[in-house]
């Protein structure tokens, strides 16, 4: 055994690659993270109950993911290294049960004419471990038939996320604070400029009842949408304060943005084109893993009347856990 084992190559190299017929940007996100590891892991079914941990960052490097099962599964952690855009993720796994020098998993993605290809491999080096060459050698024989069944399993998982292409979409998850705010129920059609009209006459009541109760606008305007219903927008329109103590007067109200964590989208251009943003922010975070945990809200950064429309900012908030 361990004359072969001498003679057996120290390194393996395993490499299996599927054709995933949804943007780059799509199958990038699942990946470069853990939340969607579980939704499609060859390995999952072979213990339903194995307790998975995470660590650090939500995604890129530096996330983390522990986990423990039965003897099947085993023990270990993967930790991504580095992550290119849309492009390429490296991670380093380790096993508890099967110990070698360095392990190394790389998914490379390539948009195609149909959809995207995806290419997931993994390299080890046993070094001068005997030991370590044969599981190698063995690990090498398995892995490639986990592997073939885990892309399978990741494409059916991927084409039943929206289909919308969200590469480049400006997104990072925040943690907010509490937001005391004085706003207004109202309702418009959804057209752009039918909910301006509904804002403006609604800014303006709320900064008149500021005035009277000497309060302080602490931050630019924003908008809660609550629900659509047969294409009449039912939102409301805010301004942030700085107490919400005071008492409420005609329609306007007191009450605050919940702290908690967000995923903050940032919008550049008419505001005719938020719809389009939202549709690409959905699609993000359902890649993502994220679950809603309220209304998204807009925040709007510009003033319509000075600034030109091509370069207004509108920040777009969706709660998430």
């Amino acid at each position: 055994m361990v004359g072969i084992g001498r003679l057996l190559p120290g390194t393996v190299h395993v490499e299996r690659s599927i054709l995933i017929k949804a943007p780059a940007a799509t199958v990038f996100t699942v990946l470069n993270g853990f939340r969607q590891f579980q939704r499609w892991s060859p390995w999952i079914e072979l213990d339903p109950h194995v307790v998975i941990a995470h660590e650090g960052p939500v995604a890129g490097p530096g996330a983390k993911m522990h986990w423990r099962g039965n003897d099947l599964v085993g023990r270990g952690r993967q930790e991504i290294l580095e992550s290119t855009a849309y492009r390429h993720i490296q991670l380093r796994l380790v096993s508890e049960d099967f110990r070698m020098a360095d392990n190394r998993v790389t998914y490379a993605i390539v948009s195609a004419d149909e959809g995207t290809r995806l290419t997931w491999s993994f390299d080890a080096d046993a070094g001068d471990s005997m030991t370590g060459r044969w599981l190698a050698l063995i690990t090498g024989g398995l892995l490639g038939s986990d592997y073939e069944r885990g892309l399978a399993r990741l494409k059916s998982f991927v084409e039943a996320l929206p289909v919308t292409d969200f590469s480049g979409l400006d997104v990072q998850e925040q943690q907010m604070t509490a937001l005391p705010i004085a706003y207004i129920a109202t309702r418009s059609a959804r057209e752009s400029q039918a909910m301006q009209v509904a804002l403006s006459v609604a800014y303006s009541e709320i900064s008149g009842y500021l005035d009277t109760q000497g309060l302080k606008q602490t931050a630019r305007p924003l908008a809660i949408y609550r629900a659509v219903e047969n294409g009449t927008l039912s939102f409301d329109a805010a301004i942030p304060v700085d107490s919400d103590e005071a008492i409420p007067g005609g329609k306007v109200r007191l009450g605050r943005l919940p702290a908690g964590r967000v995923v903050r989208v940032v919008h550049q251009g008419p505001h005719a084109g938020l719809d389009v943003t939202d549709r690409r922010a959905r699609a993000f975070l359902a890649a993502a893993g994220y679950r809603s945990n309220g209304d998204r809200w807009e925040q709007y950064v510009d003033d319509p009347a000075k600034t030109q429309e091509a370069d207004l900012i509108t920040l777009v908030y969706y709660p998430v856990k």
